[in-house]
C-alpha cells in the first residue's frame, strides 16, 4: 500500500487502512447529493459519477474473483452469484459492517430515513468509496478492499440463501422441474396480509405481514429453501 510522506500524512484523510493523498476524493464519497444540494458552495468531485465508476470497478473485481473461486461454474451460475454479491442488500451489509454511515453527510430530509432508502444510501456510498480508493490508491488497493469485505459471502450456500431476486430464481426452478410458473395468491386476515406461494402439486408456503411485495419475496425464498432441502437441489 502506498504511504504518504510523514510531512504530508497529517494533511490526509484516514479511512480504515488507507491514508488518502487527495482527501477531497474521500470527502466526496461521504457527501450524498442531498447534502450537496443544500450546500451549493461545495467544490467536490461528483458523488453520482463516483458511484457509477465504483459500480463498474466492483463488477470487474467480483467477476474476476468468481471465475477464480468457482472454476467449474457455468455462465448462468456466475451471473446469479455476481448479481447477489453486487446487490444493494449485500453492499448495505458491508457498509454497516465497516460503520460507513457514521461518516456520511446527508441532507436534512434523509437523515431519518430507515429501511430500503437507508440501505440504498449506504450501498451507493460504498460504491463511491470504492471509486475514491481506486482513484487515490490504484486498482490493486481497490481490489484488496473489495475482496477483503466480500470474501465472507463467497460460498455457494450463502450466495443462494442471499439471492436478491428469489421470485425469479423460484420461477426458473419451477419451470425446470414442472414446466410451470409459481402461483401467488393473497388475502387479508386478522394478522395482516397472508400470501400463499405454490409450485407443482404439493409444494407451498404461507407468510403473513404488511407488505404484499415483500411477502411474495419472503415466500419465494422460503419455498426455495424447502425445495432445495426436499428435492436435493443445488444449495441444499
Amino acid at each position: 500500500m502506498r504511504k504518504a510522506s510523514r510531512t504530508r500524512k497529517s494533511q490526509n484523510r484516514h479511512f480504515l487502512d488507507f491514508d488518502f493523498d487527495n482527501p477531497k476524493l474521500l470527502e466526496a464519497a461521504f457527501t450524498h447529493p442531498s447534502y450537496r444540494n443544500e450546500h451549493p458552495h461545495l467544490r467536490l468531485p461528483d458523488f453520482d459519477r463516483m458511484e457509477f465508476f465504483g459500480d463498474a470497478i466492483l463488477n470487474y473485481v467480483i467477476c474476476c474473483e468468481l471465475v477464480k473461486v468457482f472454476p467449474d461454474a457455468n455462465e448462468g451460475v456466475l451471473s446469479r452469484f455476481r448479481s447477489t454479491l453486487v446487490s444493494g442488500r449485500i453492499l448495505a451489509r458491508v457498509a454497516r459492517e465497516i460503520k460507513l454511515g457514521r461518516f456520511l453527510k446527508l441532507g436534512h430530509g434523509l437523515k431519518k430515513e430507515k429501511g430500503a432508502q437507508q440501505a440504498k444510501i449506504l450501498a451507493d456510498s460504498l460504491e463511491a468509496v470504492i471509486a475514491a480508493i481506486y482513484e487515490d490508491q490504484g486498482l490493486s488497493e481497490a481490489t484488496q478492499f473489495i475482496v477483503k469485505h466480500l470474501t465472507p459471502y463467497l460460498n455457494p450456500r450463502r450466495l443462494l440463501r442471499l439471492d436478491p431476486n428469489p421470485k425469479s430464481t423460484l420461477q426458473e426452478v419451477s419451470q425446470r422441474q414442472w414446466r410451470k410458473i409459481p402461483e401467488y395468491s393473497w388475502k387479508m386476515t386478522r394478522s395482516g396480509i397472508r400470501v400463499d406461494v405454490r409450485v407443482g402439486r404439493k409444494y407451498r408456503v404461507s407468510v403473513t405481514g404488511k407488505n404484499r411485495r415483500e411477502l411474495e419475496e419472503k415466500g419465494a425464498r422460503e419455498l426455495l429453501r424447502k425445495l432445495r432441502r426436499e428435492l436435493k437441489l443445488p444449495g441444499s
